[in-house]
């Protein structure tokens, strides 16, 4: 039989055809969330969340951030804005006015001039502790509002995305990757480097709010001396970012809403992203093949009997790792293997198509082999921010499109030796399907510094709960806090665990876009 894989939604987001509330039938209600640092640190990072995007006013935003945040005291700071799409038009510096009044009143008292970030992503996570039952605003672990990240502007580079030429179907999706070295840490040889977190974001698809398939974009604000004001100088669009932000130390915590399907087995053979054969036994000596999907194909069929999926349809992941002793399944410790799994460098790939077939192609599974969203070659054109606002545009590295395909694209089980290797004979497998992520299994661990958090919309196309009836503005502003939602996908790189003795490090990059998954990483 053939799988009937399924695929998180790609279509019209929920979020366009939602009916906001009237700004008039709410009274301003705000409350705000205890700052969890100490009363000496400031914070770099503050976010705004909303279950009541429709209710928000630019005063709101403005007139509630954390007192020691107001007006900033360093000159040097490039604020980075991740803004949810029902806060996109705030961001048009063509006729919304929130850029240039927030610029101003916490760059009071500086003339330099002061560079920003702008990006629009699709949802925010909302990590706050449960409503109080007598709330008239729904819970729920995503919100809309606006995520401000402070960061030196040294620690800022980005690439300059080219011109769209008129009646062009070629997109390419903007990079936008926030990077975090530990900046304590000492090398113990010249090859040596810090150990890297990584995490990549996909943006919201702005096309039918702005025309753009994403929106990412920086802007220099300069001082006029008459007015006494900040005031837009330029603006540039990127097709790549990546933030830096150097801590002493990080730690990481995962949700991945997956539940094991089949046995972890070994891979056969395989090459390139396709997956051939798989062994027949679960005895990690075996080499009896059977085809790749012929588990699969047997036991999709009872899962979603036994869990009465409507439609049929499952997506699927297979957790590729290199060493023998692995993940193993067990009742109530799966979730902690599979995260010790991916500390130690296994990776997550989605299954993209597989099952049925003949001849050559009989039992292949596809897997996603894309594991990060800027490659090395990328990152070494990025240009820091006076570079991109200060040069010539004629000697600037554009990030162009790639090339149109070949009509002769290479067939399903044809020569693959020139793809990046997802699976090798002699690693191991295993496979998962998502479930419906649970309200209260998962929460970030509380921190005294500050702490990003990532993740994967839990469901694309469900409608925002936000309700006709409520009476609340709810408006929660959160020191020490940032981060984004993707619809998409997110990346995330870090030091593999259980390194050997000699110092040097290893990294493992893998993509998750698993609805409802999270990555959080607190800083110290």
């Amino acid at each position: 039989m053939s799988l009937m894989l399924g695929s998180t939604p790609r279509s019209l987001p929920a979020r366009l055809v939602h009916h906001r509330l009237k700004e008039n039938r709410v009274p301003s209600i705000i409350r705000r969330s205890v700052a969890k640092t100490a009363s000496s640190a400031r914070p770099i990072a503050y976010t705004w969340l909303t279950q009541t995007p429709g209710a928000i006013t630019s005063d709101d935003v403005l007139a509630n951030t954390p007192s020691t945040l107001e007006p900033l005291t360093q000159r040097d700071y490039v604020p980075i804005f991740l803004v949810t799409s029902a806060f996109a038009s705030w961001i048009d510096l063509s006729s919304h006015t929130f850029p240039e009044r927030w610029v101003n009143q916490y760059f009071s008292g500086f003339t330099q001039p002061v560079h920003s970030i702008f990006a629009i992503v699709d949802k925010l996570p909302d990590s706050r502790p449960q409503v109080p039952q007598d709330s008239q605003i729904p819970r729920a672990q995503e919100a809309d509002g606006i995520s401000v990240l402070l960061v030196d502007r040294d620690n800022v580079q980005g690439q300059l995305a080219a011109p769209r030429r008129p009646r062009s179907m070629e997109a390419t999706e903007a990079g936008l990757v926030f990077s975090i070295p530990r900046s304590h840490t000492q090398a113990t040889n010249a090859r040596s480097r810090k150990p890297l977190h990584e995490v990549g974001l996909r943006l919201a698809n702005t096309i039918f709010i702005n025309g753009k398939e994403n929106t990412l974009f920086g802007a220099r604000w300069v001082y006029d001396t008459a007015a006494k004001k900040y005031t837009l100088d330029n603006a540039l669009d990127l097709s790549n970012c990546i933030v830096t932000s150097p801590t002493a130390n990080v730690s990481d915590s995962f949700k991945f809403p997956l539940h094991p399907v089949g046995q972890r087995r070994r891979v056969i053979s395989s090459m390139g992203n396709i997956l051939r054969q798989l062994s027949k036994h679960t005895d990690n000596h075996s080499m009896d093949p059977m085809p790749a999907s012929l588990e699969l194909e047997k036991d999709l069929p009872r899962y979603i009997a036994e869990h009465n999926i409507a439609d049929q349809r499952v997506s699927v992941w297979a957790l590729i790792e290199t060493s023998e002793e692995g993940y193993t399944a067990g009742k109530g410790a799966s979730q902690e293997s599979l995260i010790e799994a991916i500390r130690k460098g296994g990776k997550l790939h989605r299954v993209m198509s597989g099952g049925g077939g003949w001849g050559k192609k009989q039992g292949l599974l596809s897997l996603d082999p894309e594991t990060t969203f800027m490659e090395t070659g990328q990152k070494h054109r990025l240009l820091g921010l006076e570079g991109l606002f200060n040069a010539d545009n004629a000697n600037i590295s554009f990030d162009s499109s790639p090339p149109p395909p070949s009509f002769e694209m290479r067939g399903f089980g044809e020569d693959l030796s020139t793809l990046s290797q997802a699976a090798g004979s002699g690693d191991y497998i295993q496979f998962f399907v998502s479930v419906e992520p649970g309200q209260s299994d998962w929460a970030a661990p509380e921190t005294q510094s500050n702490s990003f958090h990532f993740g994967v919309v839990s469901d694309a196309e469900a409608v925002p709960m936000q309700s006709e009836t409520a009476k609340q503005k709810d408006l929660v502003v959160v020191p020490g806090y940032f981060g984004g939602l993707s619809e998409k996908a997110i990346t995330y790189m870090q030091p593999i665990a259980g390194q050997g003795s000699n110092g040097e490090v290893h990294e493992s990059s893998s993509k998750f876009d698993i609805p409802g998954c999270r990555v959080a990483l607190m800083l110290d």
